[in-house]
């Protein structure tokens, strides 16, 4: 018997991500009804830092918006959580759709948050 060297692919899936895949960006999806909310309980846990949720929750919205803007520069990145991108600024949470973004007021972030259960 002779011995042969034979190598066995043992890997079941990509290793590597592509290329395309690394730069693929999340994104919203338009038709999911509770992306709104999804965006905004994110919103909550990435910016928990900045008191986003109890700020708006206690304060006028315009007062939170000081609050939460005051503790220095929002980084102007797009961050997630899985689900998709978004970001917050002057205007409000801005929300990666794949037509666009769309900005939620800091008002309407506002109603959201004081309706969501604490």
């Amino acid at each position: 018997m002779s011995k042969e060297k034979s190598e066995v692919n043992l890997t079941m899936g990509k290793s590597r991500p592509q290329e395309s895949e690394l730069k693929q960006e999340k994104v919203w999806d338009e038709t999911d009804p509770h992306a709104k909310y999804n965006a905004v309980s994110d919103a909550c846990w990435l910016y928990q830092d900045r008191e986003l949720e109890q700020n708006l929750r206690r304060l006028d919205w315009r007062k939170a918006r000081k609050q939460v803007l005051g503790r220095g520069a929002v980084g102007r990145e797009w961050m997630g959580r899985g689900r998709g991108e978004l970001r917050l600024g002057r205007r409000g949470l801005e929300m990666r759709f794949a037509d666009g973004t769309r900005v939620m007021g800091w008002k309407e972030l506002q109603g959201f948050i004081r309706a969501r259960r604490s």
